[in-house]
């Protein structure tokens, strides 16, 4: 049911889910990590959650590492948000929410209400 991906939101899906399987190989010490792409309506969400080590989400912000940036500014561009729920020592989940056809967005209410439950 993804026929109609534009292009741009595919490729902002791609590289944000290389930069995180990237900073997982890295930096996780992960045995495990799942990769999911659910569509709902015409919202995407990619969801990739590890086992690992975890990290602090605020400190990690402060160091401005590039692959968190990266990440979020790929998803802004197509009008997404991203969340992150880590703690350390006990694995990282990252939800990327992006609208199906770039330009719509998503819906206020459930940004905000998603955003609320967020880490991060």
């Amino acid at each position: 049911g993804l026929e109609e991906l534009q292009a741009d939101v595919a490729l902002g899906l791609y590289r944000g889910a290389q930069e995180a399987l990237r900073n997982i190989a890295r930096h996780a010490g992960a045995r495990q990590a799942e990769v999911a792409l659910t569509r709902s309506d015409d919202i995407l969400e990619l969801r990739i959650a590890d086992d690992g080590q975890g990290f602090d989400l605020a400190a990690a912000r402060r160091r401005s590492g590039l692959g968190l940036i990266s990440i979020d500014e790929r998803v802004r561009l197509v009008q997404g948000y991203v969340q992150i729920a880590a703690e350390p020592r006990r694995g990282t989940e990252l939800r990327v929410r992006v609208p199906l056809h770039a330009g719509e967005g998503i819906p206020l209410e459930e940004e905000d209400a998603t955003r609320k439950s967020a880490v991060g």
